[in-house]
């Protein structure tokens, strides 16, 4: 079976997983969004996922009985049979650990954010210059640049939680996130600038429309609402 999730929060993915895994379907590949599972016995194995390793961390793993089912960038997914497993299977068991964790990642999404803010301006130079890709281009990165701001939120609040746990004043709870709906609104326009030629006038304009009325919805709700994680 394969499941195909565009899935950047690794806490919530590592949850699905298990979800999966405890319905009796254990995800033994990953390509570009596309998870393949295979059947297993209900809560057969236990998955986490971690930023990646080097040697040593292989050699770590399977001293403990660890297989590491994929690597995905500096993404590396793991798992253990919940037979051998000494309670709930965890990469970290200590607050500070977990510490370090989320600031690779944050480093992590920081660079990959600064770099799809390279591209969109890239983008936009080209669409200033008439190059219809190029403002199809550009919506497209900027729906993934609102992605990347959300995940840079999440993960520095999830790391005010946990200096809360340590006893520590957090910086700021409950941060503000980007709706969305802006994701949605800028893949709309990414397509109406993409299939320009192939659709009528009205059709075009009702895409419009659309993008609008999320972007003003999507604005509303950022400006209104707080995220707790």
């Amino acid at each position: 079976m394969t499941k195909f999730r565009l899935m950047f929060d690794k806490d919530k993915e590592t949850d699905w997983l298990n979800e999966m895994a405890a319905n009796g379907y254990a995800m033994d590949s990953f390509f570009a969004g596309f998870y393949h599972f295979s059947p297993c016995e209900k809560g057969q194995w236990q998955y986490q996922i971690d930023i990646g390793r080097g040697a040593s961390f292989r050699e770590f793993m399977e001293e403990m009985g660890v297989e590491i089912v994929q690597h995905w960038g500096p993404w590396v997914i793991v798992r253990r049979e919940a037979s051998v497993a000494d309670g709930e299977f965890v990469l970290y068991s200590d607050v500070d650990s977990w510490i370090a964790r989320y600031k690779k990642i944050l480093i992590l999404f920081k660079i990959v954010t600064i770099i799809e803010l390279l591209g969109l301006f890239y983008m936009i130079y080209a669409g200033m210059n008439g190059d219809t890709f190029g403002w199809a281009g550009a919506c497209l990165i900027g729906a993934f640049v609102v992605v990347f701001i959300n995940m840079i939120l999440r993960t520095r609040e999830k790391l005010d939680r946990l200096a809360e746990k340590k006893g520590e004043a957090p910086k700021r709870l409950g941060r503000r996130q980007l709706s969305l709906m802006f994701s949605a609104a800028m893949l709309i326009n990414s397509f109406s600038f993409l299939a320009a030629d192939h659709l009528s006038r009205p059709v075009r304009v009702a895409l419009l429309v659309v993008a609008l009325f999320l972007i003003i919805l999507g604005t509303v709700k950022t400006v209104s609402g707080r995220k707790e994680i």
